[in-house]
C-alpha cells in the first residue's frame, strides 16, 4: 500500500499498535455514573460506544430508521458492559473479555419492530440490575432516542462522560495518528489534482478515493471546497463548480478512522497568487505557527484563541468560528478555542487549530492537529500549507 509520493503507507501509526484500555475506560464510565447518583448507564452516542467498547457505530447512512434503533452500551457502577445491538452484528468491532452481547431482531421477513425489540432488552436489562425504587438510569440525552428511555427517572451522563475523553491516552492518540494520516494523503492529492477546469465535486472524488485507498476501509469525511467568491463563506461541500485560473481553493477534511476524527485544512492559488492573497495568507501562517507554539499544558483555551484572533486582526483580517477544538472519538471535542472560554490544556489533549481571514473578496484558513505537550503542539497532520502550488 503506497501513498501519492510512492511511499509505503504503515497503517498502524509508527508501528505502535497499542491495545487499548477498555476496562479501564468502563470502570471510569461506571465511577462517573456513580457521583450522579445513577444506578446504571445506557450510552448510545456513537463517540462514547467507541471509546468504552471499540465498536465503530456505521455514521455514513445516518439513522435507518425503522430498519434499525441502533447499538447502546449498558454499564453497571462496577464497570461491567453489556454491548445492545441489532442481529448479525455481535461479532462486530472488538471482542473483549468480561463483555456481554445482547442482540434484537431488525431487518426480517415479518413486521420491522426493531425499537420495540430493543426496549424489551432494556427492560429486561433495568429487571436484572434490580436498582433500588428512585434510582435513576443514566443516560446520554442528545443522542437518546424517547421511544428507548428506560422505565423511571434518568440523569444526563452527557457531559461527565465527554470529560473522561479529553485527554487521550497513548492508544488513542496511536489511532489519531493514523487517521491524519489519512487526512493528509487527501490533503496532498487535493494540492496535487487542482488545476484550472477541474470542478470541485470531481477534486472531491479523487481526495476522497486516495484515502480510502490507504485507509483500506470506508472513511466518513465531513468536507468543506471551495472555489473563487465561495472563499467567503464557511462550512461549504463541494458543488460542481469550475475551478478558475488564478483562484484561491480550500479544503478542510474531517476524516473517521477506525472510530477516530482527524481534522485538516489548506488553502492554495491555483496558478499565480495576488499580493493580497500572500497577505492573507501570510497572516494565516503566522497565526497557526503561533498557536503551534503555544499549545502547552497549563494554557487557557480562550487566552489562545485571543492571541490567535489579534495576530489576524493585526493584519487587518477576522473570522466568525472557533480557533480549534479537541479531536477524538468525536468530531469537535473539548477544549473548544472561543472567545472566552475558560479550560486549560492538558498534555495528552490532541486539537485542531484553524485559524482563519476573511476580507476583500477573498478567504484563507490552513489548519493542523497535533498534541499538546510541554514543548508545545506535536503536530500529527503532514501536508504541504504553502499558498503556490
Amino acid at each position: 500500500m503506497r501513498d501519492v509520493n510512492g511511499e509505503p503507507f504503515d497503517k498502524g501509526a509508527g508501528g505502535r499498535g497499542l491495545s487499548e484500555p477498555f476496562g479501564v475506560r468502563c470502570a471510569q464510565a461506571g465511577a462517573a455514573v456513580r457521583r450522579l447518583h445513577a444506578g446504571a448507564l445506557l450510552a448510545s452516542d456513537p463517540a462514547t460506544i467507541r471509546w468504552l467498547v471499540g465498536r465503530q457505530i456505521e455514521i455514513g447512512w445516518g439513522p435507518l430508521y425503522p430498519v434499525s434503533a441502533g447499538t447502546f452500551v449498558a454499564v453497571n457502577l462496577d464497570g461491567r458492559s453489556t454491548v445492545l445491538c441489532p442481529e448479525g452484528e455481535a461479532a462486530s468491532g472488538p471482542m473483549i473479555p468480561g463483555v456481554t452481547v445482547q442482540t434484537y431482531e431488525t431487518l426480517t421477513a415479518g413486521p420491522l419492530r426493531p425499537f420495540s425489540n430493543l426496549r424489551g432488552l432494556i427492560d429486561g436489562l433495568g429487571r436484572a440490575a434490580q436498582l433500588p425504587t428512585g434510582t435513576p438510569w443514566a443516560i446520554e440525552a442528545h443522542a437518546h432516542p424517547a421511544a428507548l428511555l428506560p422505565d423511571g427517572e434518568w440523569v444526563d451522563a452527557a457531559d461527565a462522560l465527554r470529560a473522561l475523553r479529553f485527554v487521550k491516552d497513548p492508544s488513542e492518540v496511536d489511532r489519531l495518528e493514523v487517521a491524519a494520516r489519512v487526512a493528509s494523503e487527501g490533503q496532498r492529492v487535493f494540492r496535487a489534482s487542482a488545476e484550472p477546469g477541474i470542478s470541485e465535486i470531481d477534486l472531491f472524488s479523487f481526495v476522497h478515493a486516495a484515502m480510502e485507498r490507504v485507509a483500506r476501509e470506508r472513511v466518513p469525511t465531513l468536507v468543506d471546497l471551495m472555489s473563487g467568491p465561495r472563499m467567503m463563506t464557511v462550512g461549504t461541500p463541494p458543488v460542481d463548480r469550475r475551478i478558475g485560473a488564478d483562484e484561491l481553493a480550500l479544503c478542510d477534511l474531517g476524516v473517521r478512522v477506525d472510530g477516530y476524527w482527524s481534522d485538516s485544512c489548506t488553502t492554495i492559488c491555483v496558478g499565480h497568487p495576488t499580493a493580497e492573497m500572500r497577505r492573507l495568507h501570510g497572516a494565516c501562517q503566522r497565526a497557526l505557527d503561533l498557536g503551534i507554539a503555544l499549545a502547552k499544558p497549563g494554557v487557557v483555551a480562550g487566552d489562545l484563541d485571543r492571541q490567535l484572533r489579534e495576530t489576524m486582526s493585526d493584519a487587518g483580517y477576522s473570522y466568525p468560528h472557533h480557533s480549534g477544538h479537541g479531536v477524538g472519538t468525536g468530531f469537535h471535542e473539548e477544549p473548544r478555542l472561543v472567545p472566552g472560554a475558560v479550560s486549560t490544556l492538558e498534555e495528552g489533549m490532541v486539537i485542531a487549530l484553524e485559524p482563519a481571514g476573511f476580507g476583500h473578496g477573498i478567504g484563507c484558513r490552513l489548519e493542523h492537529l497535533m498534541e499538546v505537550t510541554p514543548s508545545g503542539g506535536r503536530v500529527l497532520t503532514e501536508y504541504d500549507l504553502r499558498l503556490d502550488q
